[in-house]
């Protein structure tokens, strides 16, 4: 049943009083916008990724990361790069961004502005969100943000967990440019 607004109103049967204003009819309460919401980039480096993963116990995802994103010109598999010992000779330190729609929508801008990843993200309280099965702490300080992931647990073995150091970058700001 829906309400109308064209004014119609029914009788009520003597002794009960029904009102059938909206202004009446409780609203529930707004969700605060979080404040994550927008789009953040920042210039990153192959060299931040490949401390971030290692940091994390993650270095058997190094290779296939550095490859498969794209961080070395022509470079797109684990067994083209030359020097695995330094995976990051020839990297090209590019702009990345995320996006965060207050619809719940997520998603990632390469440096050509193409999205490569999509999905959703759940609010779970002020300053952490889930995207999927991975949790991520973040922290708004004006044009600013930082994310922290809460490595999956499937460490080291499963692409979610290097995946979640890769969006976060952690311990570098994000810059809102939208």
């Amino acid at each position: 049943m829906s309400c109308s607004s064209t004014g119609d109103t029914k009788a009520e049967p003597a002794g009960q009083s029904v009102s059938h204003s909206a202004s009446s009819i409780p609203s529930p309460p707004a969700s605060p916008t979080p404040a994550i919401v927008g789009e953040w980039q920042r210039l990153q480096k192959c060299s931040e990724l490949v401390g971030n993963l290692q940091k994390a116990g993650l270095k058997n995802w190094v290779l296939e990361f550095v490859a498969e994103d794209g961080w070395i010109p022509g470079i797109a598999k684990a067994d083209q790069i030359k020097d695995p010992a330094h995976p990051c000779r020839g990297a090209v330190a590019r702009n990345h961004s995320h996006f965060f729609t207050a619809a719940g929508e997520f998603g990632s801008r390469d440096d050509k502005g193409q999205q490569v990843d999509e999905g959703t993200y759940q609010p779970v309280d002020d300053d952490t969100i889930s995207i999927g099965a991975v949790k991520f702490n973040y922290k708004v300080t004006g044009d600013s943000l930082r994310v922290t992931p809460e490595i999956p647990t499937c460490r080291p073995d499963c692409w979610e967990a290097a995946w979640s150091v890769a969006v976060a970058f952690q311990g570098y700001d994000w810059r809102r440019i939208g």
